[in-house]
């Protein structure tokens, strides 16, 4: 009888775990506050596949972002950041500094190998802030996708928090 009870609680165990294991690896890439901040702002985190977006020297795959329409959203020095150039070209790159510029706010970036400043860049311009970069891989995508659907439809922020 005993025996029967510790099988039980081994297969739920290893059900609980093999059930968490997308959610485990989202936070692993994203970090636990940005995946709890998921749930509380479905709207300001999206993943997007770039294989189909022409940004040099990134590897294709997937890539998760953060929009500005979090009210906590903020673009600090070092952040990676997908905006679109002058040239109306897709770009990511790290912001480097960030001046006001006739009291606008603009970001600049270090082009590649080099020590000149790219910019300015305005709000206007940036799609979002990369929290991470996921490789091209069936289990990276099930991660997301599942990732995705819980953020738009599970209740999970009442069990994070009390309001």
């Amino acid at each position: 009888m005993e025996r029967n009870k510790l099988r039980r609680l081994a297969k739920l165990f290893v059900f609980v775990a093999i059930a968490n294991l997308p959610f485990i690896t989202i936070t692993q890439l994203i970090g636990i506050d940005t995946f709890i901040d998921s749930f509380h702002h479905p709207e300001s985190y999206h993943y997007i596949k770039n294989d189909r977006i022409d940004i040099s020297g990134v590897q294709t795959g997937y890539l998760v972002l953060e929009k500005p329409t979090n009210q906590d959203y903020q673009i600090e020095q070092g952040d990676t950041i997908l905006y679109y150039s002058q040239n109306n070209e897709l770009q990511q790159q790290v912001v480097c500094q960030i001046l006001y510029h006739h009291g606008m706010k603009t970001y600049y970036t270090t082009i590649e190998n080099q020590a000149i400043l790219d910019g300015p860049i305005y709000d206007q311009q940036i799609i979002g802030k990369i929290k991470g970069n996921l490789d091209e891989n069936i289990w990276n995508a099930l991660c997301l996708q599942l990732w995705d659907i819980s953020i738009d439809r599970l209740n999970a922020v009442a069990l994070f928090f009390n309001n």
